[in-house]
């Protein structure tokens, strides 16, 4: 059965390991992404999850707390699809033991919800070895991600986060594409929330008009590469047998907090602190805020972003770059050209 997971926070591996294939909602090839009426205050991208797992019968899907938008969708699931979804709470504080706690005994429910739609309970040796696939395919991407074209690099996380792939060859750009091309380029973060497959024609435009990705910091991209597990040690410890289920529970816990870089944190010092080290590291001169008109999280982060960081923003709604077209090209062209 597939589990559709709505943030890149909620364990990947975990659900693998119960015997369920878990697939990014983001990365979904059928999740639509018509804008509701904005009277309706809803944002186009909960309501796109919410249409797709009512359509989507024999799947269930995993919401999570990271956005409010989020939650109000999973608590207007109704009729079938109510039974096939659960709700993940994920901490908003990172720096307290209250907050491993919540995470840990969430990962314990989400367990018993996939127990209950025919996963098994895995064995030790099974979720190390799915947290040491996953966590090879993140350090892949990681290495690739300053070398990747702004598509490329969106195709390989959205496979990774679909299927848990990634090929050794995203390491080296195939023949022809070793470069930007030959026209002077701007380097560019791109940060905010979910870019689905539906709207990557963000990325063409932005290099149309003169720029380039060189840091996808969106929801599902390189900066949900965070987590990390000392696998050395949990493979020694299990081998010797003084390790077991709950050292691998305590390591995904950890690893996921104290990679967790986003907005919804209280306080979000470990956002900044991932930004500033790669914004300085590829030399990025300006940034791309890209958000939905419903998220007042990142639309509140604007100005913080100018002033911490201290690079020129511009704040680009989701809702305006629909399906083959940039709808506010104009803006992002002005914006680059006042880079140069």
């Amino acid at each position: 059965m597939q589990v559709l997971f709505t943030s890149p926070w909620v364990p990947a591996e975990w659900i693998k390991a119960h015997g369920l294939e878990p697939r990014g909602i983001w990365s979904a090839p059928q999740l639509g992404l018509d804008s509701p009426p904005l009277s309706a205050g809803l944002c186009a991208f909960a309501n796109a999850v919410v249409g797709l797992a009512e359509k989507e019968p024999e799947s269930a899907v995993v919401f999570s707390t990271h956005c409010d938008q989020l939650r109000r969708g999973f608590d207007a699931l109704a009729g079938a699809a109510s039974p096939r979804a659960f709700l993940f709470n994920l901490p908003a504080t990172w720096q307290t033991p209250v907050a491993g706690q919540m995470f840990a005994s969430e990962l314990e429910r989400l367990g018993e919800f996939l127990v209950a739609l025919g996963g098994h309970e895995p064995e030790p040796g099974e979720l190390l070895e799915t947290m040491t696939h996953y966590a090879l395919a993140r350090a892949r991407l990681r290495a690739a991600a300053a070398g990747c074209t702004g598509r490329r690099y969106a195709q390989a996380l959205a496979a990774f986060h679909w299927d848990g792939s990634c090929p050794e060859s995203i390491q080296a750009p195939p023949r022809g594409e070793e470069g930007p091309s030959p026209r002077p380029w701007v380097p560019l973060a791109l940060i905010g929330g979910p870019l689905p497959r539906a709207q990557w024609d963000l990325l063409d435009a932005i290099e149309r008009a003169g720029g380039r990705v060189v840091l996808n910091g969106t929801e599902a991209g390189e900066r949900s590469l965070g987590p990390a597990f000392p696998l050395e040690a949990l493979r020694a410890a299990l081998a010797s047998g003084a390790g077991g289920r709950e050292a691998l529970v305590e390591a995904l816990t950890r690893g996921y907090l104290e990679g967790c870089a986003d907005v919804f944190q209280r306080p979000n010092t470990p956002l900044y602190a991932w930004l500033e080290t790669r914004l300085q590291a590829r030399g990025v001169r300006g940034i791309v805020l890209w958000h939905y008109v419903g998220c007042d999280l990142w639309r509140a982060e604007a100005q913080s972003l100018r002033q911490t960081l201290g690079l020129p923003v511009l704040a680009l709604d989701a809702e305006e770059v629909p399906a083959g077209a940039v709808r506010d090209a104009v803006r992002l062209e002005a914006f680059l050209e006042a880079l140069r």
